[in-house]
């Protein structure tokens, strides 16, 4: 017997995040909404990888002790780990599917994931017509009116942009 309120509850939109948005401040309010059930959010090992790589790479630019940002980097790690599904990028290809080379693994992650768009600030390589092999590559704007037309009573732009400084 199926609960009358599921059945009337939308399907959870499936979004891989991409390593530019888990390095904007766009990474507390998508935290929030995957922890609060609004979407489900997915990574990868590369993904994961790249970011740790980018993290270090600014700390040690900005200046800032190692110890302080191996505790911060760990602590962004572990967060995310708790909303984020953890997919094996390396079971799908999409070589040659997108200009850049690098973000082939991106795009594998969702297609493995069976995730319908990627979240991303990386607008200049997104494919022409934002789409490639059936996965949408949205803004994170877009994708919070997205996931807000899901739960129109919500008020889900309100608590992205109350949603403050929540991970490191």
């Amino acid at each position: 017997m199926t609960d009358e309120n599921e059945q009337s509850r939308p399907a959870l939109l499936r979004a891989v995040l991409d390593t530019s948005v888990l390095l904007s401040e766009h990474r507390h309010w998508l935290w929030l909404m995957a922890r609060l059930g609004y979407y489900e959010g997915v990574w990868s090992a590369f993904i994961v990888g790249e970011l740790v790589r980018i993290r270090v790479e600014h700390s040690i630019g900005y200046g800032v002790d190692r110890l302080v940002y191996r505790q911060r980097i760990n602590d962004l790690v572990h967060l995310l780990s708790d909303v984020l599904l953890i997919v094996n990028y390396r079971a799908e290809t999409a070589t040659g599917m997108l200009a850049d080379p690098d973000d082939e693994p991106i795009l594998a992650t969702a297609l493995a994931a069976g995730a319908k768009c990627i979240v991303s600030l990386n607008t200049h390589d997104f494919p022409p017509g934002g789409e490639a092999a059936g996965v949408r590559f949205l803004t994170p704007h877009v994708f919070l009116a997205e996931i807000e037309s899901g739960h129109p009573d919500a008020g889900l732009a309100e608590r992205a942009d109350e949603a403050g400084r929540q991970l490191p």
